[in-house]
């Protein structure tokens, strides 16, 4: 029993002398560390690390003007940093808070250029037309030229895509000599992605805005935000409420965000928004806004943009040089007219690109030395980039049938042009005759009616409205049947067709939605031209809201609209009167050889649409305000191409 105990004392001591020995090995190790690190100290080799923090982060803000509000947070924060423990949680926190407070360009602004000829030249190397948007920036610059200062705005660019509204802005950052900075905000959902997130949140972090800042380095920057229109909205806030003090300019002077709580000045920041449309932008936000639209490009200008950019920069970047591919210009007028009718130029680049991506394959399949130069023209198009998209200039052609009439439309890919058709029969008593159109081929289908479903003749009937339209354009069709009732009386109280008639309307393309006030005034020559069986002029494209008394009402996308009647070759337009200041603000050579006639009141618009068919004339006088007329001269140039061409490319 005594040797058990003497052995059980001898392993315990033993084990205590091994643990006290690593103790004290530990503990001496932790001693020399410490004198070590106090005479490296002593001699001016090492810095503590929180000493050598606070003195990093006093260096950054050298030569920056730091506001006295943020200096007064930056001293406390390193009071604090220097009371805690570099183990601790806390530590980094507070580090990380510093590092970014630190790295703000405070008071440092980019140098602006205030050249007002060199910016002009800039924009105009980059990009041809737009010249609303280059008048604002070159207003901008001599405001800033005499106010001997550096502001801000905002701005935002609408349009269709396609059309240059990115890419204007990178120029407008290059004219001004500013730093430029593009995050896009489409389906972004989370307000913190704004306003930043709060610090007690673990992988806080600030939000686009501060970011931008830290990596422009710059507080005038041209900040890019793109897809305004797309904005989202979730459980985790509403980011268009966040951009509220953003774009406020009586605001973002002093804006906070969440993770610095700080006040932040951008109000010298140059914002420029992109959109493709209005609707989907909340108003309050869109009140802070000034918006500039582009509406898109019409042939003559589309063939300056491919010829004296679009063709050199994707046979630069497809590795064909002009000596071994020569696009003949009748191919480019053709690829145009027949493939790529939409507003931008987009679908044009991506043609290009095929057709060089096709001729750099045919000549890796041979030996470059032996290919010979490639001459695309006309004639053999069609192998580069298949058969035409469009065979035809309109679905009807020189000649409408009664019943018949272009409406023009406005759509968030640009103008666009759309026809209206109505049909109708009189019922035959006993026995409904639906007539259904396959291909142009009518077929007749008969069935008795039950003696329950007879109506009497002369019991105003309901019309029948097809092409997959909006509830606004429903009820224009209801106006436009009312109206054009109460019109076909006036003219002759013996017709009485509206009144009796089945009748059919239709908009063609119906899987395309369509919907808006602006088809109001179309679907009423539609119904008079089916009722008197006469025609309406070919040439002749409308637009307008129509009132139950018959007024024509004002409608937006004018520019829009009439950019699609050159692309179709209309002649002549019929607008509201109320419309008339916005088409005269439009580039005459965008309106070149167009007649348009600006109306108050339908009477003028049958005028106008039947002149010449053998209508019967008004027995009255016009009601409404006089109709006016303007006439563009056909031959009417866009601006001249600009002699040095740079990178930048339009509607990219």
């Amino acid at each position: 029993l005594v040797q058990k105990d003497v052995d059980f004392t001898r392993v315990q001591s033993k084990v205590k002398n091994e643990v006290e020995g690593e103790m004290s090995k530990d503990q001496r190790r932790e001693m020399l560390l410490a004198q070590m690190k106090q005479i490296m100290k002593e001699l001016g080799i090492e810095r503590d690390e929180k000493e050598a923090l606070a003195l990093q982060f006093t260096d950054a803000l050298k030569d920056k003007t730091v506001p006295e509000e943020v200096q007064k947070v930056i001293d406390d924060e390193l009071a604090k940093l220097s009371q805690l423990e570099p183990s601790s949680s806390e530590f980094n926190v507070s580090r990380t808070y510093l590092e970014w407070l630190t790295c703000l360009p405070w008071g440092q602004t980019t140098q602006e250029n205030r050249d007002i000829g060199k910016a002009e030249k800039i924009l105009n190397e980059d990009h041809y037309g737009l010249e609303d948007v280059k008048e604002r920036i070159l207003e901008h610059i001599a405001v800033n030229f005499l106010q001997e200062s550096t502001q801000g705005k905002i701005m935002c660019l609408v349009g269709p895509p396609g059309v240059g509204k990115t890419s204007i802005s990178k120029s407008i950052a290059r004219a001004l000599e500013r730093k430029f900075y593009r995050f896009s905000v489409g389906g972004l959902s989370d307000a913190s992605e704004i306003r930043g997130h709060r610090r007690t949140y673990v992988g806080a972090m600030p939000g686009k805005l501060v970011q931008c800042l830290k990596v422009t380095q710059s507080s005038n920057p041209v900040i890019l935000i793109d897809e305004i229109d797309k904005l989202g909205k979730d459980f985790r806030g509403d980011p268009s409420a966040a951009l509220l003090e953003v774009l406020d300019p009586e605001q973002n002077s002093s804006y906070r965000d969440h993770y610095l709580d700080v006040p932040l000045d951008l109000s010298k920041v140059l914002f420029v928004c992109t959109a493709n449309e209005l609707d989907t932008i909340p108003g309050p936000l869109l009140d802070r806004m000034e918006v500039i639209r582009i509406a898109g490009y019409v042939f003559e200008e589309k063939l300056a943009i491919a010829n004296q950019y679009l063709i050199p920069s994707t046979m630069e970047e497809n590795g064909v040089g002009d000596t071994k591919l020569s696009l003949e210009d009748e191919a480019v007028r053709k690829m145009i007219r027949d493939y790529a009718r939409e507003a931008g130029v987009r679908q044009l680049r991506k043609l290009l690109d095929k057709v060089s991506r096709k001729v750099a394959l045919s000549m890796v399949r041979k030996k470059e030395e032996e290919h010979p130069a490639v001459v695309v023209g006309s004639d053999n198009l069609t192998t580069y980039i298949g058969q035409p998209v469009f065979l035809t200039d309109r679905l009807f052609g020189q000649t409408m049938p009664p019943g018949v009439v272009m409406g023009l439309a406005w759509t968030n890919m640009g103008g666009a042009t759309l026809f209206i058709e109505a049909r109708g029969r009189l019922p035959v008593e006993g026995v409904e005759i639906a007539r259904v159109s396959i291909e142009g081929s009518p077929e007749t289908e008969e069935r008795e009616r039950k003696p329950s479903e007879s109506s009497p003749l002369g019991e105003p009937s309901d019309m029948q409205v097809t092409g997959q339209l909006g509830t606004v354009m429903n009820e224009s069709s209801s106006i436009s049947l009312t109206y054009a009732r109460m019109f076909i009386r006036e003219l002759d109280p013996q017709k009485s067709f509206l009144d009796k008639a089945q009748i059919h309307l239709n908009v063609p393309e119906g899987a395309t939605p369509k919907d808006g006030p602006s088809a109001g005034v179309t679907m009423a020559v539609a119904l008079v031209s089916l009722a008197m069986d006469i025609p309406v002029r070919s040439d002749v494209a409308m637009t307008g809201e129509l009132t139950l008394m018959g007024k024509v009402l004002k409608v937006g996308g004018i520019q829009e609209k009439v950019i699609a009647a050159h692309r179709e070759n209309v002649k002549t337009v019929l607008m509201p009167r109320g419309n008339e200041a916005d088409y005269l603000e439009i580039k005459e050579y965008l309106r070149a050889g167009l007649t348009a006639h600006f109306v108050d009141h339908f009477d003028d618009v049958y005028r106008y649409a039947f002149e010449g068919q053998e209508a019967p004339p008004l027995p009255f006088e016009p009601r409404g305000l006089p109709a006016s007329t303007i006439v563009t001269p056909a031959d009417a140039m866009p601006p001249p191409l600009p002699e040095v061409k740079s990178a930048e490319q339009p509607g990219l």
